[in-house]
């Protein structure tokens, strides 16, 4: 069976070649002579500061209190809010926005984030070299869930130049352990990992690096997709690792993946064994795993529990499977849209974690779900 899905993948690669080759060649001129004139551009009622927000969206059953609720967070924060959004808005949307933001540019979906995000900053190519920090974010998680462990705060108070809300493939991927006493104990954190990035849905910038001219280059020369695994590779990977490969900047995460382990020896084996119990999970060989430990998990050691832990952050994002933990033990302000469509226990798990947020913030999140089919497909 392995077999069969190797030939696949390879013979899916061969086909598809000639049109990865185009896309790597011509796509990005594609959506600058094609399709960007096609963007509107609206003045909104806050004015311009030092400060900026680029918030991408895509409300497919419009506009959300959650929108609202995170432009107002950056507002109260002093930042001027340049919504891009990768749909068009009905008229009463467009005017909330614009009531809240400096400008709202409405473009055609191409590129995803990274090509909403692209506008914005030649938007602002001119005004890049006089910005105390520039903020990307989209609308992928709802955002702020908690209070606390203020983003922004961290932001300033860590002075990084480059800063993510979590990272990727930075933690070494062990081989799923066939008996409890293979489970691995010590994890090494690797910063020089080809794939390791900060995830794209909340990333900040210094000064330094936007009055970097090599900054807007690269953005400039981004290389579009529609194709996801590619705005991987070139966009989310691709300025993460830019950032890093330049040497001459600082760079971290609200949630530094490298001291988990220290942070889950801090609790008891019995608040680890109810970690285990609240992590959220759809990969299929970590589902096995966990299968596989599910009658002796109860008698693990403490030892053995944050060995366990550490094995599932390990392969799939900690924003999947610890989010719960990261929300009530952390204040981490992040919940990820995509736990409500990945598989109906994964949908169970995360209902019973919004339930435990505040009143207004967990009726504004189950609004939302009741009106997206993506999102409440499972309940």
């Amino acid at each position: 069976m392995k077999f069969l899905r190797e030939i696949k993948r390879i013979f899916k690669q061969f086909f598809f070649l000639p049109f990865n080759i185009f896309g790597y060649l011509f796509s990005t001129y594609f959506y600058d002579f094609f399709l960007s004139n096609k963007k509107k551009i609206y003045s909104g009622s806050i004015s311009l500061k030092a400060k900026i927000l680029i918030y991408v969206i895509f409300p497919t059953n419009g506009l959300n209190e959650f929108h609202l609720r995170t432009l107002n967070y950056f507002l109260n924060r002093g930042y001027s809010p340049i919504v891009v959004s990768n749909i068009k808005l009905k008229k009463e949307d467009q005017e909330k926005i614009k009531n809240k933001s400096s400008f709202l540019i409405e473009r055609e979906n191409y590129g995803y984030d990274f090509g909403g995000w692209r506008d914005g900053i030649i938007f602002l190519r001119e005004k890049l070299t006089m910005l105390e920090n520039l903020i990307l974010m989209n609308d992928s998680t709802w955002f702020p869930v908690t209070k606390g462990n203020d983003f922004v705060n961290f932001i300033q108070e860590s002075k990084l130049d480059f800063v993510g809300a979590t990272s990727h493939y930075g933690l070494e991927r062990p081989r799923i352990p066939t008996k409890r006493e293979k489970l691995k104990t010590k994890f090494k954190f690797n910063l020089k990992s080809k794939n390791f990035h900060y995830a794209s849905y909340a990333l900040s910038f210094s000064n330094k690096i936007t009055k970097d001219k090599n900054f807007f280059r690269f953005w400039k020369k981004l290389r579009l997709s529609n194709t996801y695994n590619v705005i991987v590779r070139n966009c989310e990977i691709g300025i993460s690792q830019w950032v890093i490969k330049n040497g001459s900047y600082t760079h971290g995460s609200l949630i530094d993946s490298s001291k988990i382990s220290e942070l889950l020896n801090n609790h008891s084996r019995e608040k680890l064994f109810e970690v285990t119990q609240n992590m959220i999970v759809n990969s299929v060989s970590v589902k096995k795993l966990l299968n596989k430990f599910s009658k002796s998990i109860e008698i693990f050691s403490k030892e053995e529990l944050i060995s366990l832990i550490m094995t599932v952050i390990s392969r799939q994002i900690i924003v999947f499977s610890l989010i719960d933990f990261l929300i009530k033990e952390l204040n981490f302000p992040f919940l990820k849209k995509r736990l409500f469509n990945l598989d109906k226990d994964c949908s169970k798990k995360a209902i019973k974690l919004v339930q435990s947020l505040d009143a207004p913030i967990k009726e504004d999140i189950f609004s939302e779900i009741d009106k997206s089919p993506s999102l409440n497909k499972f309940i």
